[in-house]
């Protein structure tokens, strides 16, 4: 289907051009405006692919809404009129008329939401949306996921069954195995509860949607090998190789060269306003723990009162915190206050994309609470980071540390040049950087008392039972 969807967005973009040209100059398209286009022409379908490939417009088992493939539209649209204008720039004899490319622009994003719409519904109705039974623990963490699965997953998944496992309680039964087309698996479930669910879920060909733990994070890309007639798994701690890292390198410093030159003029206006704003200095610097655990100094700009931790300790900024000043508000939602950053990149300390560096008090924390978090300090810390796109700074340790692995585990180039594209976008969501907020929720408040003690409450919808 990928193939088939790239092929017509490589069509939209001639049929909106020439849609464009024939509005504009109402049908009668002048000779030198139509050997313009001929130029153009050749680039056009590699301008569209790269940005939309980059903004994850053909990642369809994503299970992404219409909003989401909208916005990453109109994205990927601003990326592929720049790359025209740098295009017209290198090769200077070329220029589009401004009325063609913004009546190109809109005709192309209708085009290509409404196939992506079409394909949302055909999955919505049916191909993509699957009864869904999950299968959890009374941890938190568990009731957490499976309210994020009955509220942001309903699209996708029609959930039939919760099955609490307490001990050695009965499994599903098969009544409700033939009802469902997938089953989702907590990840604090017992190993050998969850190879007998995934076992069983495989006779039935019923899709299992794993939470993953870290057991099941570092058998990623694991290294099959073969000792005599006895296969092995070789699993190396999470790092980067030698030409990986030569490579990583070379591009921190080209592009954080050129986003400091790009980005000077906001910075300048920063170290104005800060001062001016609220009392203390504009640049803020603070101890950080980098590669193999090497402590050095992260600057950003001061977003939070002077002193701000000076009565409280080291404390994480929480959803609406006090000490934020005005102007910080606004910087930090749209990360201007990571700016500085740019030069730790330059000075070797941080790498453009890696886990996010975090001071050593809160990894002490973690390192007790979480065992393989010291994997994340196998690598450079990072500007951005997969956690960092895919996550919000609500999320959990936990949950993006699972991120963090992945990135390491799966690290490319091209992983990295897709995660700078992202950025882009949490820069623009103001909801990726707001605080944690003071307390876990409970579960009457995820909505789910009823499904977890059904005893207590009237009987739940019929397509929602309860077993465990």
């Amino acid at each position: 289907m990928k193939v088939f969807v790239l092929m017509l967005d490589c069509v939209f973009i001639y049929v909106s051009y020439m849609l464009a040209y024939k509005l504009v100059y109402h049908g009668d398209i002048p000779l030198p405006e139509w050997n313009t286009f001929l130029g153009y022409a050749p680039w056009l379908g590699l301008f569209t692919v790269v940005p939309y490939y980059m903004f994850y417009l053909y990642d369809f088992a994503g299970r992404q809404k219409p909003g989401t493939y909208l916005y990453n539209l109109m994205l990927a649209h601003l990326v592929f009129v720049v790359e025209l204008i740098v295009l017209n720039y290198w090769l200077k004899t070329l220029s589009l008329p401004l009325t063609v490319v913004i009546t190109a622009f809109f005709t192309q994003l209708l085009l290509t939401f409404s196939l992506r719409l079409l394909i949302f519904y055909i999955q919505s109705q049916g191909i993509g949306r699957k009864r869904a039974m999950a299968v959890i623990s009374r941890d938190q963490a568990d009731l957490s996921g499976l309210e994020q699965m009955l509220g942001k997953g309903s699209v996708w998944l029609d959930l039939q069954y919760v099955v609490v496992m307490d001990g050695d309680e009965a499994a599903p039964s098969d009544s409700m195995w033939e009802d469902v087309d997938a089953v989702l698996l907590a990840h604090d479930l017992p190993a050998d509860t969850k190879s007998s669910l995934i076992r069983a879920a495989g006779t039935r060909q019923i899709e299992v949607l794993l939470i993953p733990g870290f057991y099941e994070l570092s058998l990623v890309n694991a290294e099959p090998q073969q000792l005599d007639d006895l296969m092995i798994y070789s699993i190396m701690p999470p790092h980067l190789t030698l030409i990986e890292r030569v490579m990583k390198r070379s591009v921190d410093l080209l592009i954080s060269s050129l986003l400091l030159l790009v980005a000077s003029p906001i910075m300048l206006l920063m170290f104005i306003l800060i001062p001016l704003t609220s009392r203390g200095r504009a640049l803020f610097v603070q101890e950080r723990i980098g590669l193999h655990e090497k402590p050095f100094h992260l600057l950003k700009f001061r977003s939070m009162i002077d002193n701000a931790e000076q009565g409280t300790g080291p404390i994480l900024a929480g959803d609406g915190d006090a000490r934020i000043t005005r102007l910080g508000q606004f910087i930090r939602a749209t990360r201007i206050d990571e700016l500085p950053q740019l030069i730790n990149v330059l000075r070797g300390d941080m790498s453009l994309v890696g886990p996010r560096p975090e001071r050593a008090f809160f990894i002490s924390s973690f390192k007790t609470e979480l065992p393989h978090y010291t994997y994340r300090l196998m690598v450079k810390p990072g500007l951005t980071g997969l956690a960092q796109v895919k996550a919000n700074y609500t999320t959990s340790a936990e949950d993006k540390l699972r991120y963090d692995l992945l990135y390491i585990k799966n690290y490319s180039p091209m992983l990295d040049l897709r995660l700078l594209f992202q950025t882009i976008m949490v820069v623009l969501k103001r909801e990726q950087s707001r605080g944690i907020r003071a307390e876990a929720k409970s579960a009457a408040e995820l909505g789910l008392e009823k499904l977890l003690n059904p005893a207590a409450h009237e009987p739940p919808a019929a397509s929602k039972q309860l077993q465990g």
